[in-house]
């Protein structure tokens, strides 16, 4: 038996959003924003699992590299052969470049650096257009 209660908002904000622990694209429910609201934390209806979800500034923060012309989709075959072979692993400890090709070991996926950016806190980030994932915010720097 369903009730409903009037003036109780019954929607749930939702934002699409790929999981790497089930490896699907779900939409999934924003169960808390940090206080700037620079950060969602998104919770996975797989795997019950949180991810965080970095909100786009409309305030221009400090970026180091705008995203240009290269924010076309990519698919997984407009990476050759010489593309894969140069590419660099991904290592949240390295600094990377506009336009480097890198392999995220985990989701076994190449993907095109588009941008780098610095959050707040000092945080360094890269926008990286992937052949399967879409584009991904990774750490870069850390640790």
């Amino acid at each position: 038996m369903t009730q409903s209660r009037k003036g109780v908002k019954n929607e749930a904000r939702v934002i699409e959003q790929y999981c790497s622990v089930c490896k699907k694209t779900f939409d999934m429910e924003v169960v808390e924003e940090a206080e700037k609201n620079d950060v969602l934390w998104l919770k996975c209806p797989g795997c019950d699992g949180f991810l965080p979800y970095m909100v786009e500034s409309e305030e221009g923060d400090d970026k180091v590299d705008e995203p240009g012309e290269n924010q076309q989709e990519i698919a997984p075959e407009d990476f050759s052969a010489e593309d894969k072979e140069n590419s660099l692993e991904y290592d949240k400890s390295m600094i990377y470049k506009t336009d480097d090709i890198i392999y995220h070991r985990s989701w076994n996926d190449y993907g095109k650096v588009i941008a780098r950016e610095t959050l707040p806190g000092n945080r360094k980030t890269i926008l990286v257009n992937f052949g399967h994932q879409g584009k991904i915010r990774l750490l870069e720097g850390e640790g």
